[in-house]
């Protein structure tokens, strides 16, 4: 990351650093018998904007992750402690080609040290007429160690940040609602629904942002690495090496984006949370708003073959120079 942290860097860097860690994961998994399908760049109508944490389609598949954090409280050497919290990915689908993805991610105040509570929730959907975005993600800016510490005290206080945005999606543009509430108490990843209940009832009326998509502009961020994942797979399959740089380019909030898989590698006989893998992708991911500066990057590795094909394994994001979360694939993660 470069630089210090403007406003549209902070609306993006909050969607990332919680919700979005694991969009990575948003490739339909193979052994579903159905091909992927052909990118939704042209929207017709919007559909009415889904249930923020339901959603408005069939969910056909699910994986859970184990979430590890690490600190660096001296630019020399890093402090880690596993099983912090969890994440949770569902793949959704529905008739004529629907298709949709929602993902919890965050730490578990029960188990993380200081009890920290940093999560997000994203659901995207995409139906023949249209497309809806919804994110749900507790605000967190800090630049410092000490600014961490010191915000994770005075939560406990109370004037908890929490902010919502419900998109609609068409081929010409993105409008967002927003709300933002400071909430007398915390809200932690296992009360989603409560919270959304709580935030849906905010007295004061949302904020409306319109951006343009820009051309063959894909949904969301979401959808758009799920393209990227699935490209890199058959890349592999067809050519035995791993694939190149690519792009794609949505909006979201009040910015458009590029998620660029930068560059990508096979791994062979490896071992991620205890399970020995006989051949894996390794891609590095950027996500760049235009006409700024900053970068976020983050680096995912998954499967190639059979099962587990275009599924993550392992994903590494560090936000801050003094923070870095890796999610490992772990099934007895429970929500």
């Amino acid at each position: 990351m470069n630089g210090s942290r403007s406003p549209a860097r902070v609306a993006a860097g909050s969607v990332l650093a919680g919700a979005c860690l694991v969009a990575v994961a948003m490739a339909v998994p193979r052994g579903e018998g159905s091909t992927f399908p052909a990118p939704r760049s042209v929207l017709q109508s919007v559909p009415q904007a889904p249930s923020p944490s339901r959603g408005t389609l069939p969910v056909v598949a699910e994986h859970r992750y184990r979430i590890a954090a690490k600190i660096r409280p001296l630019v020399l050497f890093w402090i880690g402690r596993d099983n912090v919290g969890g994440a949770r990915i569902r793949w959704r689908r529905g008739d004529q080609d629907a298709r949709g993805y929602d993902l919890l991610i965050g730490s578990d105040p029960a188990r993380a040290p200081r009890h920290v509570n940093r999560w997000g929730f994203i659901l995207e959907e995409a139906h023949p007429g249209g497309a809806t975005v919804v994110g749900v993600m507790k605000q967190s800016n800090e630049e410092s160690l000490d600014e961490a510490k010191s915000h994770v005290a005075g939560e406990a206080r109370g004037g908890v940040v929490f902010k919502m945005i419900q998109a609609t999606v068409d081929q010409a543009k993105s409008v967002a609602n927003v709300t933002i509430a400071t909430l007398p108490r915390d809200y932690s990843y296992r009360e989603l629904g409560p919270l959304i209940e709580v935030l849906s009832k905010e007295p004061a009326p949302p904020k409306v942002r319109t951006t343009p998509v820009p051309p063959g502009g894909r949904i969301g961020l979401v959808t758009g690495i799920a393209e990227l994942l699935h490209d890199a797979v058959e890349s592999v399959k067809r050519t035995g090496k791993a694939p190149g740089k690519k792009s794609v380019a949505y909006a979201y909030y009040e910015k458009q984006y590029d998620v660029t898989r930068a560059s990508s590698a096979i791994e062979t006989n490896v071992t991620y949370g205890g399970v020995a893998y006989p051949k894996l992708l390794k891609s590095d991911f950027d996500v760049r708003a235009r006409g700024e500066s900053w970068v976020e990057s983050f680096t995912v590795i998954f499967g190639i073959d059979g099962r587990m094909a275009e599924v993550p394994v392992f994903v590494t994001y560090q936000p801050r120079w003094w923070f870095k979360v890796e999610m490992v694939l772990d099934e007895r993660e429970v929500f």
